[in-house]
Formats: C-alpha cells, structure tokens, sequence
C-alpha cells in the first residue's frame, strides 16, 4: 500500500504544478497577442474544452485573463504614452472608444483620461501642486 501512494503522490503534485502553470502560461500568451478561445488553446497545446475546465478548476476564466491583459496593456500605454483614447482602444482590441471607456472604469474605476492625468509625470506634478495649493488655503 505505502509503495501505491509513493507512486500517487508525485502524480498528484505534477498534476497540481501543471494546472497552477496554466493560467501563467495563458496570461503570457495573451500579453503577446490576442487570442481567441481556440487559438489559446492550440498555442497550449490543449483542447478547447481542455483549456475552459482547467481554467475553471483553477478559480479564473478565459475572459478574466483577457480582461486582464486588457487592462495591463491599456495603463501601460496611458502612462507611457500620449496617444488618443481612441487608437489605445484599437490597440487593446475595442473597435469602439465608448465600450473601452467603459470596460476601463470598470477595471480601474477610473475613466483612462483620468488615469492618464493621475499616473503620469505630468499628472503627478500637477496633482501635488494642487495638494500643495489645498494644504496652504486651510494653514
């Protein structure tokens, strides 16, 4: 019996390791490109039905870790760069400026304007000049 379970164990942990990489592996995919449900899973190596189960029993969703990516690439750009709403909507994979203004809000809870404004160099200073000028009104 002892030498069954010795047998099961390591089984049983690679199977656990396998699954924990997964959604690693799927987050790193869809940061190089976008993926459909399928194509995600021909780059894993995996069914489709393969991929959405063990993407549940792992506690997350294909559409998570898109929504994730998303939200990653869109800050990245807002802070990085000056490009119009619109054409990070586009990189991100939103035809519509409306639809990524909102799926934004709800990621950050911020519209990406106002993202922008607070999370670059520019939008700092000026948010600690605006502090600075708050603080020296109640002094």
């Amino acid at each position: 019996m002892s030498k069954m379970l010795k047998r099961a164990l390591p089984l049983t942990v690679l199977k656990y390791r396998r699954d924990a990489l997964l959604a690693e592996r799927a987050r790193e995919e869809l940061k190089r490109s976008r993926h459909s449900a399928f194509s995600l899973a021909r780059e894993l190596n995996l069914s489709v039905r393969t991929l959405y189960r063990q993407f549940k029993e792992e506690g997350t969703s294909l559409q998570a870790l898109k929504d994730e990516a998303g939200r990653d690439r869109a800050s990245d750009l807002l802070r990085r760069t000056q490009k119009p709403i619109k054409q990070i909507a586009r990189a991100v994979g939103f035809t519509n400026e409306k639809s990524f203004v909102r799926a934004f809000r709800s990621w950050t809870g911020q519209t990406p304007t106002a993202y922008r404004s607070g999370h670059t160099s520019k939008g700092r200073k000026g948010m600690v000049k605006r502090y600075l000028q708050t603080r020296r009104t109640f002094a």
